[in-house]
């Protein structure tokens, strides 16, 4: 995914930058473990003990913490007094809807309780919104406005693309499997009376099996809309990312992270995954989520 949200607590848009004044407690030094002396090469993972402080350490520690784990106070607009964001889906696009109550739920189960609750057009914290406006991001999270843009113009073109990187994948898969079939069949007969006759015979029943199988998954991606579902996992990861720079998180080094800056959702292209799934594929892991709370915790001490 190609963000255009909060690094090092600026906003990039189209070449402008949009300076985000932060108002942070006086920090004192904190001692550096022997892990976390990698902080360059590396976004650091928030230890339990490092949980489990203090608001008076969170307090007087918060720049210090902010430098260390990648966090950034400023873009907490969203985050009540009671540590919970109200969300507002003001797309009409049901599919948009499916996808924000997603990534609400990946949230809230990864951090055991409620941070994300739903919001009406009245009373909310934040809002998600589709944009017309050509940008070089999917998406993007506005902090003064409290909003979650997402591209339009991205949005639509998404769908042909995972279908078709689906469909490539699919293929790719059921061809290599018929290939190694058909080639381990000739080595069981390798010996055998009438080798030609039988390897032939064989060969060609699966290939014609293979060829219906991928024509059958080519039809059900369109018809029964396996790649609307897809699409719809993928929006549910993106707006997950957003949702956690409104948390207070910055870009992840580590790629495997959801906050990583360029993160992604591999199994949005396997044909068989997408369609048994209900409920997509929650890409947070520990990283993400014990940045989460600490900046909660930091977020709480200092208000």
């Amino acid at each position: 995914m190609n963000r255009d949200s909060f690094r090092g607590g600026i906003i990039l848009k189209r070449g402008r930058f949009f300076a985000v004044a932060a108002t942070l407690m006086t920090a004192v030094a904190l001692p550096l473990s022997a892990q976390e002396t990698t902080a360059h090469a590396t976004t650091l993972t928030p230890s339990s003990s490092m949980l489990r402080q203090s608001k008076n350490y969170y307090r007087f520690n918060a720049r210090t913490l902010a430098n260390r784990y990648g966090l950034n106070y400023a873009a907490q607009t969203a985050l009540t007094r009671q540590e919970v964001v109200r969300v507002y889906v003001a797309s009409s696009n049901t599919q948009v809807q499916k996808s924000a109550k997603l990534a609400m739920s990946y949230w809230n189960q990864k951090l055991g309780h409620t941070v994300f609750a739903k919001g009406t057009k009245t009373n909310h914290t934040m809002a998600i919104s589709m944009t017309a406006k050509n940008t070089s991001a999917d998406a993007w999270w506005k902090p003064v406005q409290h909003q979650i843009l997402l591209e339009q113009a991205d949005y639509n073109q998404q769908l042909s693309l995972i279908r078709n990187k689906m469909i490539n994948q699919s293929t790719s898969t059921a061809v290599t499997k018929t290939n190694n079939r058909i080639l381990a069949y000739g080595h069981k007969i390798a010996r055998q009376v009438n080798f030609a006759h039988r390897y032939n015979t064989y060969r060609a029943a699966q290939i014609n099996q293979t060829q219906k199988q991928i024509n059958t998954q080519k039809w059900n991606i369109t018809t029964q809309k396996i790649d609307v579902k897809a699409r719809t996992f993928k929006y549910a990861n993106i707006i997950a990312h957003e949702m956690g720079h409104s948390l207070g998180l910055q870009h992840s080094a580590n790629s495997k992270d959801a906050m990583a800056a360029n993160s992604t959702t591999p199994n949005i292209y396997n044909y068989s995954k997408v369609k048994a799934s209900k409920n997509g594929f929650n890409t947070l892991d520990k990283t993400d989520v014990n940045r989460a709370k600490l900046a909660l915790s930091v977020h709480d001490a200092l208000h």
